[in-house]
């Protein structure tokens, strides 16, 4: 459903959509083809053991030596590498400064073998090949004096390439059109929220800023599913609201700051009672609803009856005006009865039930049973204290 959504704004929108990819991938198309070509020459030498291993014996070794220790033909590549041999070979080849300022040269020992390869890239090809084979010879004048027994030989001289190795303008291209498809999307996505109304915005907000909790809008939402989920599965659901404030105490004498810091901290301590599947949201004021799946009505106001004992007897420190509050509240208790009830009308009978238990004194749970109950207690009410 949602992937629908998205492709009905992106056409909906397209006069962004559009205009963005061309824009980008034209900027893509310029760039990769204003690029000059880059080339790319090799030259490979090998190091070996010398004359010095007069023998066969000795020459064998050598090549032992050679292979156990990496560290030499490692340290003929980082020659190669250095910036001392590249400017030798700049000043043997009179390379202008224009020529030498996009060269780049590296050495590097390919792996299993004393093979030492020198590859160098840049943009005129006659420079790249003679380069390449510069350095490779400076670097073999080098390492003559650092290991007397090994030497450094030539073993395939660098060619003139004959096309260029960069820039890779499929890639860059393609690159480009995704961009242009990623940037244009995003505007139009960007151009659909901001158009959207307020309104619509904030039915996406599910909780309440003063308690943490659910707010009504979500609350009537789940209850819908709920009633729905019962209604076909056949399990129990039972719905309570608890006036946690039935004295006013929090109303009438706390400032804003207060009032909040007060509900948010009962909200906390209501929540830390209830089952994972439970769900809690403030209606209105001071009023919390609970939302108890496969829970029948005794159950329900058992438990609403431990909340509020356990509310009676915390105190609730408001740190904003040093006041602690012993709060005593009233709660209604009613079961879901599939008999087509609606939930405007389950809402309202157990905000019936919360009236009779605020008139029938504090901390007291009005409950309302469903049939089963009617039928064996034979009356439509219980009052429990």
């Amino acid at each position: 459903m949602e992937l629908r959504v998205y492709l009905r704004i992106l056409l909906r929108k397209w006069w962004i959509v559009l205009p963005t990819f061309l824009v980008t991938f034209t900027a893509a198309i310029v760039f990769t083809f204003s690029q000059p070509p880059v080339y790319q020459a090799a030259t490979t030498y090998v190091v070996r053991p010398n004359t010095a291993f007069g023998d066969v014996k000795s020459f064998v070794n050598g090549l032992d030596i050679l292979s156990r220790r990496a560290e030499i033909a490692t340290t003929y590549a980082e020659v190669a590498n250095s910036r001392v041999i590249r400017k030798q070979a700049v000043e043997a080849l009179n390379l202008s400064r224009e020529q030498k300022k996009d060269l780049t040269a590296e050495g590097l020992l390919l792996a299993g073998t004393n093979v030492i390869q020198i590859t160098v890239e840049g943009h005129d090809p006659e420079v790249v090949r003679d380069f390449a084979n510069m350095v490779g010879l400076k670097a073999m004048t080098y390492v003559q004096e650092l290991y007397e027994a090994f030497d450094m030989t030539p073993l395939d001289e660098a060619t003139l390439p004959s096309s260029p190795v960069g820039p890779n303008r499929t890639l860059h291209l393609a690159v480009g059109a995704i961009l242009g498809l990623v940037l244009g999307g995003g505007l139009a996505f960007l151009s659909e929220y901001l158009q959207t109304p307020l309104e619509s915005l904030t039915r996406f907000d599910i909780f309440d800023d003063e308690t943490g909790t659910y707010n009504s809008r979500y609350f009537r939402q789940r209850l819908g599913e709920e009633m729905s989920r019962a209604r076909r599965n056949s399990y129990a659901l039972s719905l309570a609201l608890m006036n946690v404030d039935h004295l006013g105490v929090i109303g009438s004498s706390f400032s804003p700051q207060s009032r909040r810091e007060a509900l948010r901290k009962i909200a906390v301590f209501l929540k830390q009672y209830l089952r994972e599947e439970d769900v809690i949201a403030k209606l209105d004021g001071t009023v919390f609803a609970f939302l108890l799946p496969d829970m029948p009505v005794e159950q329900a106001r058992a438990m609403v009856e431990k909340l509020q004992t356990r509310m009676a007897w915390t105190p609730f420190e408001v740190e904003k005006s040093g006041v602690k509050l012993n709060l005593s509240g009233a709660a209604g208790v009613a079961a879901y009865r599939y008999n087509g009830t609606g939930q405007d009308e389950f809402l309202a009978e157990v905000n019936s039930a919360l009236q009779q238990a605020e008139a029938a004194g504090y901390g007291k749970v009005y409950s309302l049973p469903n049939d089963r109950d009617m039928s064996k207690q034979g009356d439509s009410s219980l009052c429990s204290e």
